[in-house]
């Protein structure tokens, strides 16, 4: 009768022991889910923020046309130059480090800021040139933008932004 109560109160011991072992792990599995959503609620309003900054510019565009397109003279002489794309191009996973200009390839942006492009298409800032140091082919008044494999007009364009 003795030992069945001893047995008793260790099974009860174990029992409470197991218990509070899996509620602090169910509390840190919980705190750890509040922290990650933190973590994704914080990312979202850095994103809100670039897009409302890039929405706060006036924007130049004009519509890449062919695969090798010579950029105006007035688009060199700025620090930068972004490349914008429709979904359909986006939606086709067209290798967009394939894009050069003056043989200096793209630096790719991960952005969802759209500008309103022809025939109601949004068109996506997906990359960026420096023109701080330009290319040594573009040292003069134009440089070739080359977008291997573009078929359509309207897909692609290049700006600036306007202060």
């Amino acid at each position: 009768m003795i030992q069945s109560r001893v047995n008793e109160k260790e099974a009860s011991g174990v029992m409470r022991s197991k218990t509070i072992f899996c509620k602090i792990i169910f509390q840190s599995c919980l705190v750890m889910l509040l922290l990650l959503g933190s973590l994704f609620s914080l990312s979202a309003c850095a994103d809100d923020e670039e897009k409302a900054e890039l929405a706060s510019y006036h924007w130049e565009t004009v519509a890449v046309s062919r695969e090798e397109f010579r950029i105006p003279e007035n688009y060199m002489n700025k620090n930068e130059l972004y490349l914008f794309a429709s979904r359909d191009i986006l939606d086709s996973h067209y290798d967009l480090s394939k894009v050069t200009l003056g043989g200096e390839r793209i630096k790719l942006v991960d952005s969802s800021f759209n500008l309103p492009g022809p025939g109601l298409k949004a068109l996506f800032l997906v990359g960026k040139f420096d023109l701080k140091d330009k290319p040594s082919s573009c040292k003069s008044s134009s440089c070739v933008l080359k977008v291997p494999g573009l078929n359509k007009t309207g897909n692609v364009a290049v700006g600036y932004k306007k202060k």
